[in-house]
């Protein structure tokens, strides 16, 4: 039996006594009235259901609790995370004064704990501009870039999907990632991450960040990207969707970058751009942005 049908019998039978009790107050004349046997408020909450901002509550208390077990923290974490795909829950978080506590936990000492803040923080910035500022305000962008050199990683995964909610169309955040030289951070990824789903999903928000801010270019190219391309080209030339999203970032970042590139550079690369094209050809690229890369790279 369920807890939710054990509460509702609960309920039954408060509901049936009590009803019997008025039955025998009305026919003993002269009777004083018994009370009403009160109705247990645990009961009450399982029908009607508790507020999300209560189960929010609830749930980050278990997780800052150091006598809960590693399971209801997990638990925890989960059922917080789940609470936040609701835009106002994520909001939420500010009026509840809950950052603080939750950054604190993307330095545990737990990794699976790093790994489920770093989720939380990301779930809530993702497409909500209010917990992306609050997020900004409380310093939670320097403690995910610290993340992406985490020994663990599935933990630097998260960090990128953190990093991708906070700063991804919201500009005062990309600024400040900027200044706080995630751009290096990044790019140091590409140069040495040997997870290629992590190496999938770093080159696609470099990629998307050139999109949305062109002027990212000019420190990008101080930092060498191409060189870090053409190094994935080289060494992940057998993965389809990894030659894919390499080539289409370096054709984005070639359409936005305002300076010119040096002719070194451009001899560096495309020897892998030829190679790419006559393994994929037409799977991966149409023939209009191919012609623009040999264009650009010759």
């Amino acid at each position: 039996m369920s807890q939710q049908q054990k509460s509702l019998n609960e309920l039954l039978k408060w509901s049936i006594i009590n009803q019997a009790t008025e039955k025998e107050d009305a026919s003993a004349e002269g009777a004083p009235k018994k009370p009403a046997e009160k109705i247990d408020p645990g009961i009450i909450d399982a029908i009607l259901g508790r507020s999300d901002s209560q189960m929010m509550l609830e749930a980050l208390q278990v997780i800052k609790n150091p006598q809960a077990t590693n399971d209801e923290k997990e638990l925890a974490w989960e059922d917080f995370e789940m609470l936040i795909q609701q835009i106002d829950n994520a909001s939420n978080i500010e009026n509840m004064k809950m950052w603080p506590p939750i950054l604190e936990e993307l330095k545990n000492s737990n990794p699976k704990f790093r790994e489920q803040a770093a989720w939380v923080c990301g779930t809530a910035t993702q497409n909500n501009p209010k917990a992306q500022a609050a997020f900004l305000k409380e310093n939670g962008l320097a403690a995910v870039i610290g993340l992406l050199s985490d020994p663990e990683i599935y933990i630097r995964a998260k960090a990128i999907y953190a990093l991708s909610g906070a700063i991804k169309h919201f500009e005062p955040a990309l600024e400040e990632f900027k200044n706080q030289d995630g751009f290096k951070t990044l790019v140091t990824l590409l140069n040495t991450e040997s997870d290629l789903s992590l190496l999938r999903k770093t080159v696609f928000l470099i990629n998307t960040l050139l999109i949305q801010d062109p002027t990212c270019s000019k420190q990008l190219a101080q930092l060498q990207l191409i060189h870090a391309l053409d190094t994935i080209l080289k060494q992940h030339m057998e993965d389809e969707d990894m030659v894919e999203k390499t080539l289409v970032t370096l054709r984005t970042f070639f359409n936005v970058s305002s300076s010119p590139i040096h002719p070194a550079t451009l001899a560096l690369i495309r020897p892998k751009v030829l190679e790419a094209k006559e393994k994929y050809g037409s799977l991966i690229l149409d023939s209009e942005a191919w012609a623009d890369l040999e264009k650009r790279t010759a």
